[in-house]
Formats: C-alpha cells, structure tokens, sequence
C-alpha cells in the first residue's frame, strides 16, 4: 500500500514515513537529495507533470507496486497534484479547485457569489487602482499577494497618504505583479483544518493567532493557541468555512482555513488545499491529540481520521521566536530556552550560518526558533513570549543598527 507524498520537507518525510513505512516520496532532484537516508525516493522534475508521471510509473513498474494515495503539503506543489492525481487514479482535490484556492483574487469573488463573507477585495495593477479602491473603501487597508503562503508581503497601511509608497514597495519586491487590496477587518483571527467529505465539513483543528503589533506590517503571528468558543460560534464557524470550501469546488479532503471573526461575522481571509503547517503540528499533537500530517495522509488512503479532543485542549501555545536585527548568526544557544520550565517542544528554525533578514517579504526569515510551551491564558503571551525569547544567547555578524522596525 504506497502512498504518494509529493515533495516533503525532510521533517515531514521522517515524520510520514515513521507512520507509513512503505510511503514513496516524490521530489525534485535537490529535495531528494536531501532525503537519501529514506528508501523509497522518486528524483524528477516536478515542474513537468509527464516527467513526474512517467517518473512513477517506471518506478511502479520496476518494484511491482500499487499506488493507494497521494497527498502534498507544499502549496507550490498541490496544482501538480492535482494533475497526477487522476492519471493515477487516486482521489485529491480537482485541478481546478486548487488552482482557485492559489489565486486569491479569484477566491475571493467565488465566495461573494456564494454568499460567504471577506473582506471587500480588488485586484489592483497600479497606484491609480490603489489610490481609487482607498477611496471607494475605509482604511486601514491590507496589501498582499495574491498567490503566496503565510504573511509574505502582507502590509497594513493607516493611512492614505502612504498608499503610493506602499505600492512602489509592493510592486518592486512583487517585480511588477498584480497584488490585492482588502479592507482591513479586525477582531479574532482563526485558523482551521476542516475535512470535506460528501457535503459535510468537520472540524479537525480550531487554533487562535496572537498577532505581534508592528507598524505596516499585517499577520506577523507572535503564537498560536487552542480557540476555546461555544458551542454556537463553533458552528458558525463550521458553516462558513463549509460554505467557503463547497464555493471553491472541494469535494473531499483537508483544507486550511484562515478567518478573522468582527463583531458576530467570520470573515475568510484564505484558505489552502492542505492542513496547517509550520509549528501546528507539534501544538495540535500535544493539546487535541490532533496530528495534522497524519491525518492528511489518512485521508488520502480512504481511511476515517481520529476525532479532535477540540472541546478540552490542553493549556498551551506554539510561539515563534524572532530575532531583531538582521545578520549572519555565528553563533546560537537553546539550552537555557529549552531548560525552562514552561517549554514543552522546542524545534530550533535557524541555525549557525542562517542569515536572519527583518524584512517585508516574508517573517518567517526572522524567527529564530518556535516551541510549544505552556500557557493558562492568552493574555500572558506578550510577557512569555519575551521572556522565552530573552533565554536564546545569539552571536551575529551585523551593524547593529540594522534592527527590525
């Protein structure tokens, strides 16, 4: 029983494979390399699917294996798989449901058709465009690409005297892109993994951002942590994100959601053909029993996935820890982090000879390390996360003006 992971991380590789043993994992050559300690590898070029097909189909031939599923959890990769998908005969979600859900302009229209609140978007193309949306719509106002992951490029702008300038900054790190304009909508922000199946929707994951403040800059998430909602607003959750999904075309597996809920409305802001990455997994495994990449992987091969201990989560949060000035790191310590009491996980993201960049392109370029660490309640975030972050002794080569704004 093969299951087909198309270009893992080598942490999810070990972590797949540790549960599927006879996973097959197809990568471009760079990735395989990186994952030659695993048996089973196909090296192909994953920017064409006949190549990448013709890559399984002689590997299926030669070792007289049967594919039983395939899944991916890279969202550069999910259009090609859902292209090998129905040549191999294996269930994933469409094509088109994936290309859809990557194109944030066009996802936004379908759930406004279907009825589904987000927030009042346009695509804009030049400053004109900007300047006349920031005029048709109140600020703030939130810009960002409309094909990326996580908070690449994602600005908040106040005011609009500064919408030209973000818009020279955003068309030059976008080389000229077209890039949205939304409204900024405020209140709590979700995240969620939800599985379509038939219609219906369940929720396997129901997370909370604690959102770190930093002028211009939208979605830099300082944590995550377990929602803890009633049972009514959790159904109201449940029926927008259904809602959102059924709009984009998806007819059965997992899907990442992310919401902001202002006042009584949640409001979809993204969501992705794949469960939530980064350090989900890790929370979601200590506090619901939950485990994100084992459950897509189920869910590929036909098999029911576990339900979520959702209603009783333990107390704590995945926090991200970031450095604030940008540089090489020559030298980097954890121990004294992962000695204290508080930390649960710890998984290091930068190490000796990472360069560590403060910059509007992507917050994930500063985090140092994230961990799971205990935490009774949300509102003392700010104070952990400090002193958490104080306890990593960091040696960098940089001018040390050079800090994060």
């Amino acid at each position: 029983m093969s299951l087909i992971v198309i270009q893992p991380s080598a942490d999810y590789a070990a972590r797949v494979c540790r549960q599927f043993p006879d996973a097959l994992l197809l990568a471009t050559p760079e990735r395989a390399a990186h994952l030659a300690d695993h048996p089973r590898v196909v090296a192909a070029d994953l920017s064409d699917p006949a190549a990448a097909l013709q890559a399984l189909e002689t590997y299926r031939v030669r070792y007289g294996c049967e594919f039983r599923g395939l899944t991916c959890f890279v969202c550069d990769y999910l259009p090609l798989a859902g292209d090998l998908a129905p040549q191999l005969g294996l269930p994933f979600h469409p094509a088109a449901a994936i290309r859809l859900s990557r194109d944030k302009s066009r996802a936004a229209l379908a759930w406004v058709a279907a009825g589904v609140s987000t927030p009042a978007t346009r695509l804009v193309c030049s400053e004109a465009e900007l300047r006349d949306f920031g005029r048709r719509q109140p600020g703030p106002w939130i810009l960002k690409p409309t094909d990326r992951s996580g908070s690449e490029w994602v600005l908040q702008i106040d005011e609009a005297s500064l919408l030209p300038d973000a818009h020279r900054r955003l068309h030059e790190g976008l080389e000229g892109a077209p890039y949205l304009a939304q409204r900024c909508v405020k209140g709590r922000e979700f995240s969620a993994d939800v599985l379509v199946e038939k219609g219906e929707a369940r929720l396997l994951r129901l997370t909370e951002k604690y959102l770190l403040p930093q002028p211009g800059l939208a979605g830099l998430v300082g944590a995550y942590f377990p929602a803890r909602v009633p049972p009514a607003l959790s159904a109201l959750l449940l029926a927008t994100f259904r809602a959102g999904a059924l709009a984009l075309g998806v007819e059965h597996g997992v899907v990442m959601v992310d919401a902001i809920l202002e006042g009584e409305t949640p409001y979809l802001l993204e969501m992705a053909l794949r469960p939530g990455g980064d350090c989900l997994p890790d929370l979601c495994i200590h506090a619901t029993g939950y485990d994100p990449i084992e459950t897509a992987c189920r869910v590929a091969l036909g098999q029911t996935p576990a339900a979520s201990q959702l209603d009783n989560p333990a107390p704590l949060a995945a926090l991200h820890l970031m450095g604030t000035h940008n540089g090489i790191i020559r030298a980097i310590d954890f121990a004294a982090l992962e000695a204290h009491p508080a930390v649960v996980q710890l998984e290091p993201y930068h190490l000796p000879g990472d360069e560590l960049r403060c910059w509007e392109g992507s917050y994930d370029d500063r985090i140092l390390a994230a961990c799971v660490a205990r935490c009774e309640a949300p509102e003392l975030l700010p104070v952990l996360i400090e002193e958490l972050r104080g306890l990593i002794t960091l040696e960098l080569e940089t001018d040390p003006r050079a800090s994060c704004r």
